[in-house]
């Protein structure tokens, strides 16, 4: 068994001496057909390889179709944005969802997503030309604090608009700002 080990040891270490050489042992020849080889790098004069595009499925998916139409230089939205109509539909969903709600570490983040989704569908439905809807539901826990919540944008004043409601139960505060951006 010894002689078994000796001869694997030293098999070992002729293989690994063999591996290893220094730039001295490099002869010319090997020299100038690394200096071919790099030339050659990326298969570009390999016959038979060509290069192939690179796309992405996902890439091909998302690329913007070809304008169809001419720029219009509409400066005013067809249908502005309604700060009565919004209020009247966020009121309603809240009525829906918060009136007999009781704050719950779990289960209330669920429910501020809930909203947010709920209020942009609805608003995203009264097809307001050319806005941009951004919603925002805050909900806090009472517990004899006050509470303010500032939000900061570039602001058009004639065309761009928002709605904030707020609403208290027992346990919570919620409140809901949904903004209608103009994009031009």
């Amino acid at each position: 068994m010894e002689e078994r080990r000796k001869s694997k040891v030293s098999m070992q270490v002729l293989k690994s001496q063999s591996m290893v050489r220094s730039a001295g042992d490099i002869g010319p020849k090997s020299i100038s057909r690394l200096r071919m080889r790099k030339a050659s790098f990326g298969f570009t004069g390999v016959p038979g390889i060509r290069p192939i595009e690179r796309t992405s499925q996902v890439g091909m998916e998302f690329r913007r179709p070809p304008l169809m139409y001419l720029p219009t230089y509409q400066l005013d939205p067809r249908t502005k944005f309604d700060n009565e109509i919004v209020e009247l539909e966020t009121n309603k969903i809240l009525d829906e969802t918060f009136t007999d709600h009781k704050y719950n570490d779990q289960e209330t983040p669920n429910l501020a997503l809930r909203i947010a989704g709920e209020v942009m569908r609805k608003i995203k439905d009264l097809n307001f030309n050319r806005y941009r809807i951004i919603t925002i539901v805050t909900i806090a826990q009472k517990r004899a604090q006050c509470f303010n919540n500032a939000i900061t944008f570039l602001w058009d004043h004639e065309r761009d608009s928002y709605v904030d409601l707020r609403r208290e139960v027992n346990t919570a505060i919620i409140q809901v700002t949904t903004f209608g951006i103009y994009l031009d």
